[in-house]
């Protein structure tokens, strides 16, 4: 029997939209889409992320400045209760991404394990 490991793929995929994480992201998320102050707010977080993520592969250090700027959208991001529900939910999602991930890895994982043994 030929399995085409895609189509299971495609499968899963499907089936993650059924779940109560994807579909308490996806709310949480056309929520944001739905008020511009939030949408503008998260744009800007995620921004910074992107730029903290680019700071760190370069090993350089952000002047003060941009730290300032970045605490302060920080602190407007943990006051805005639309973010903080996505972000609630998507630390809900990639959990369960992550389990599904271990699980699909779990051959790889304990052929690497033999041979520590």
């Amino acid at each position: 029997m030929t399995v085409n490991i895609y189509d299971n793929a495609n499968e899963m995929s499907n089936v993650l939209k059924e779940t109560q994480q994807y579909t308490a992201w996806q709310a949480a998320f056309d929520n944001i889409q739905n008020d511009e102050t939030a949408k503008n707010l998260f744009g800007q977080f995620q921004e910074i992320q992107i730029a903290v993520q680019q700071m760190m592969q370069s090993q350089q250090q952000p002047k003060p400045e941009q730290e300032k700027e970045w605490d302060a959208i920080a602190a407007e991001v943990q006051k805005n209760e639309l973010i903080t529900v996505l972000l609630t939910a998507e630390q809900a999602l990639n959990t369960l991404l992550t389990e599904l991930n271990d699980i699909i890895t779990k051959p790889v994982a304990d052929s690497y394990a033999k041979l520590r043994n």
